[in-house]
């Protein structure tokens, strides 16, 4: 739901605040009051083209923003994926601001983003019908949707056949890549062949690498490593004097044995038994280290030459060992499969071939669902038009099979239309608007109140061309769509503005030479008077003006 829009430096609006309430929301006055300004406003939010005359004072920026309370869990958790909304928030402003060179910037809470995200975003939050410019009716990619949210039972046909039809081509795409690929099958598989083999002689090993580094720093290091060996030992346990750690220590425990009769000294006893263990086995480790050291002539060669061919392989294969084997199990399942090749073919085409059967079955079943939708939704059309005094309109759902498959299944859905007797149904993108589509838009978004998922419905004097008991019709209508929609209406008819729940009055102010537009939200006396005026004008009556009340206290 629109919550509010604030207008800055925008063709004649300095500073505009407007405050909307659910329900049906009604901006009237004069012609040339400046009423478009406000669509052209929202036109903006909704990521409509700027114009150059747009911008009020060219030495400042022209900013729109508009706050919206989003209420569908469904768009709710789409705007959190985005990073729009944060958990637990329900309100986003979208805000659009153009500069004087004509550059523009357009946010989402604050967040940069494109035109066409923006699109995207209010596509779901608004509808706007001008007099003139196209309706987002008269766009015939959503006629499929519009059936389809008429059909509870069409979402999960849809969820299904999408899914399906994401897999159908999938292992259609594998499967032509596959046949493509085989005039190169045998150039690959010598390829694989010889790859595989080069990395099988080399007989490598996790860690292999580490230990060879490791094991020539010993070799170049042997000389030094075996003198400081040969010195820890004899500092550790065989020093000829009696003088090694381990010795020392032997000889403290002999004290302290002689000295068990006191507490302090005995309880040294099992510290210095475990130090003489420590002692043995680092002696023990050191000696097996320097024994390890005899090394055969050209150890050092080899060691090198390994590392070189591991170096060589990982040049070609992977940044390390763990990665030349990961390549090497990838490369011999690809050849696997190459020379396995009818067995692949023939088991990519059976998945295909099963899920195009399956896609064509739903698909079946999806458009029986549609058709019984669009022949329930024409009928209720049709009621609607009758009640808007149209009854020789004649409006046809028509539901075509495609040439082609589609993610959204094999349907394409045509809205015609007649506005007059013995004229033939044409398709409704091609009728020019006018009272009649006026009534007809209506008349459809009346039928689809319940289902229709957009929360906001703009209307720009939707009753231009319509008079008598058919304005009183369509007063009734536009309130019963304002049960269950926010509807925001711009009219020159009083017996439309009196069933508003909040009325705005537009009006054009001149002050020192210059002009700008005014907008009052009209409390109870100043709505009687505004009625008024758009009965009898504004040198209406005390009978136009008794007039004016009684609409309003009918309503």
């Amino acid at each position: 739901m629109l919550v509010e829009i604030y207008i800055q430096n925008f063709v004649l609006i300095d500073e505009l605040r407007m405050e909307f309430e659910p329900g049906l929301n009604v901006l009237t006055g004069e012609t040339g009051a400046g009423k478009s300004i406000i669509i052209d406003a929202l036109g903006l939010v909704m990521g409509e083209r700027i114009k150059n005359e747009f911008i009020r004072d060219s030495s400042k920026k022209a900013l729109v923003e508009a706050l919206f309370e989003i209420n569908s869990q469904e768009e709710r958790n789409l705007l959190l994926q985005q990073g729009i909304l944060a958990e637990g928030e329900s309100m986003v402003v979208i805000s659009r601001e153009i500069s004087p060179n004509g550059r523009n910037i357009v946010r989402a809470n604050n967040r940069i983003v494109s035109v066409a995200f923006l699109k995207d975003i209010t596509a779901s939050l608004l509808d706007m019908h001008v007099q003139n410019e196209r309706s987002s009716f008269f766009e015939n990619e959503k006629y499929l949707h519009i059936v389809d949210d008429f059909a509870p039972e069409a979402g999960a046909f849809r969820d299904r056949i999408s899914s399906v039809y994401r897999q159908w081509q999938e292992k259609e795409q594998k499967l032509q890549q596959w046949l493509q690929d085989q005039n190169n099958r045998l150039q690959k598989i010598d390829f694989l062949s010889f790859q595989i083999e080069e990395i099988e002689a080399a007989k490598l090993f996790p860690g292999e690498e580490e230990e060879l580094q490791s094991l020539r720093l010993r070799i170049r290091n042997a000389e030094k490593i075996s003198a400081g060996s040969r010195q820890l030992i004899h500092m550790l346990y065989r020093q000829e004097e009696g003088n090694s750690a381990h010795d020392l220590v032997s000889l403290s425990l002999d004290v302290v044995r002689n000295l068990m009769d006191e507490p302090v000294i005995a309880a040294l006893k099992e510290p210095l038994e475990e130090i003489i263990y420590s002692l043995q086995e680092m002696a023990a480790t050191v000696s097996d280290l320097q024994d390890s050291l005899d090394f055969q002539p050209g150890a050092l060669d080899e060691v090198e030459n390994r590392l070189y061919l591991i170096e060589r392989l990982k040049s070609k294969y992977g940044a390390g060992i763990e990665e030349v084997l990961a390549f090497y199990q990838q490369a011999r399942q690809e050849l696997q499969e190459l020379e396995n090749y009818e067995q692949v073919e023939g088991h990519l085409r059976s998945e295909a071939d099963k899920l195009q059967q399956e896609y064509y079955r739903i698909a079946a079943q999806l458009s029986a669902v549609r058709r019984e939708a669009a022949s329930r939704l024409q009928d209720m059309v049709g009621r609607e038009l009758a009640d808007l005094h149209m009854p020789h309109i004649i409006f046809e759902i028509i539901v075509n099979q495609k040439d082609t498959p589609a993610v959204n299944g094999c349907d394409d859905i045509e809205f015609m239309f007649s506005a007059n007797p013995g004229e033939s149904p044409r398709p409704l993108s091609k009728v020019a608007s006018g009272g009649e589509i006026s009534r007809f838009i209506l008349a459809l978004k009346a039928a689809l109140a319940s289902t229709y998922r957009i929360p906001t419905l703009v209307f720009d004097e939707i009753d231009v061309g319509v008079g008598g008991t058919a304005l009183g019709a369509m007063a009734d209508k536009l309130y019963q769509i304002a049960a269950n929609h926010q509807v925001i209406l711009v009219t020159h008819a009083a017996q439309v503005a009196s069933y508003a729940h909040c009325h705005y009055l537009i009006d054009k102010q001149v002050k020192n030479n210059s002009t700008f537009v005014q907008v009052t939200r009209l409390q109870e006396e100043t709505r009687e008077q505004e009625i008024a005026r758009m009965l009898g004008g504004y040198q209406y009556s005390d009978i136009t003006l008794q007039h004016a009340r009684e609409l309003l206290k009918r309503n």
